[in-house]
């Protein structure tokens, strides 16, 4: 081997480079000779300054440029002899020590780790299935026919199901806080809306009628200030509405975009809406199952590089959602879900190499045809604006990729199936 090679850890190598200063002081002055034959330089013609002249005003930038140059091929000479593959840019210094005739650089940096797949034959994987049933699409017609309640008052105490419309005022410790006071909220008994059991206290409340509520705030809610508080509430009940439903017939189908109004139309068109909601929720879960399984079977050392720059980038993406969260800062909160997603990012890239899968125009054409239904008659305008830009293209031909990755997997391991209701199946 003639460039020497170190491990210096698990996945961290070092490769030694040596560069005969005459060869480097021979580039530099082939260089400078050919700019002296083009550069401008004041007081002489253009191509007419003397080469030491050239020197004194290029030199220290040719020579950088030369030594980078012949160094990245040294480099490239060292990976290609001991046949590696650097997981990040290489770190490169000059070492001390050099004799008058040679520079010694060294070039530090971590490789992709050696996989070894799982005997995925010998594995065994639960995927979910499901169908939509009548009921499902008699309970989507309810929710739909709820959207569309009108809530006319009623001079009676609040049930289940009613909505109140209320002021209030929370105190902590006997303070007021930040958010904590809102005139004419609509609260609708039982939806959840409040935390804790707030709305249950309201139950047999009449309009003019004031109560204190007593809740104490979950320990993770997002507030720190109020996280894990107990607070009361000055409740005033204004007003108590009941829900009054629309009639489930031609006027309400029409409503909902079924010209002819015919009722079975309308259940057909939801049929298709929740098959669509629960293919994507089925496969969903079956990706979430596949990339477990995944994470389960395969152990190998991840290049620290990688695992710290992915850190980065989900520290930028919450900042981006939440700007309390600092960018620059600790990135311990992110390195776990980092070094996941650099896991299966390998194990995937792994599992397309050895195969040869590539993404399936077929495949990627039905998924921005499935995205653009949603576009109407604008549907094509939206599947041009993709295939228009190979960057736009790109993020689906990956979506696409990871579903044929996902896929063949599913046919290499021995898989159940676990039936799953419709709100089992979309359930968060």
């Amino acid at each position: 081997m003639t460039t020497p090679l170190e491990s210096t850890g698990a996945l961290q190598r070092r490769l030694m480079l040596s560069l005969p200063t005459a060869e480097i002081e021979q580039h530099v002055n082939e260089r400078l000779s050919r700019l002296a034959r083009q550069v401008r330089v004041n007081g002489f013609r253009p191509g007419k300054a003397p080469l030491a002249v050239v020197r004194r005003q290029h030199g220290a930038r040719v020579r950088d440029e030369v030594l980078g140059e012949l160094l990245q091929d040294k480099l490239v000479e060292g990976l290609n002899e001991h046949q590696l593959r650097p997981a990040g840019a290489p770190q490169i210094q000059q070492e001390p020590g050099d004799s008058g005739d040679t520079l010694r650089f060294s070039a530090s940096f971590e490789v992709f780790p050696d996989i070894v797949l799982a005997d995925f034959a010998s594995l065994t994987l639960t995927v979910p299935t499901g169908s939509v049933s009548d009921d499902d699409v008699e309970k989507m017609l309810e929710r739909l026919r709820r959207q569309r309640a009108e809530w006319p008052e009623v001079q009676r105490p609040a049930a289940r199901d009613d909505r109140v419309i209320i002021d209030f005022v929370g105190t902590i410790d006997g303070e007021a806080f930040e958010g904590g006071s809102a005139q004419d909220v609509p609260i609708v008994l039982g939806s959840g809306t409040l935390i804790g059991d707030f709305e249950d206290q309201l139950l047999g409340a009449s309009a003019g009628e004031t109560r204190t509520v007593k809740v104490t705030f979950p320990a993770d809610y997002p507030r720190d200030t109020l996280a894990g508080k107990a607070a009361e509430f000055a409740v005033t009940v204004k007003a108590v509405q009941e829900m009054a439903l629309p009639a489930l017939d031609a006027d309400f189908a029409k409503a909902l975009g079924i010209e002819d109004g015919n009722l079975d139309t309308l259940r057909a068109r939801l049929r298709e809406r929740l098959e669509q909601e629960l293919d994507t929720a089925l496969r969903r879960r079956r990706k979430a199952a596949v990339m477990q399984l995944l994470l389960d079977q395969h152990q190998f050392d991840l290049p620290h590089g990688l695992v710290h720059q992915e850190a980065h980038n989900l520290a930028h993406q919450a900042h981006e959602r939440n700007p309390a969260v600092d960018a620059h800062g600790d990135l311990a909160p992110f390195e776990a879900e980092a070094a996941q997603r650099v896991k299966l990012g390998l194990l995937l890239a792994e599992i397309t190499r050895r195969e040869g899968i590539k993404a399936d125009p077929q495949r990627v054409r039905a998924e921005i045809e499935r995205m653009a239904a949603g576009f109407g008659a604008d549907s094509e305008m939206f599947v041009n604006w993709y295939y228009g830009q190979p960057e736009r293209l790109q993020d689906i031909e990956n979506m696409a990729l990871e579903e044929q990755l996902v896929d063949w997997v599913l046919s290499k391991v021995q898989v159940n199936e676990e039936t799953l209701s419709f709100d089992d199946a979309v359930a968060a």
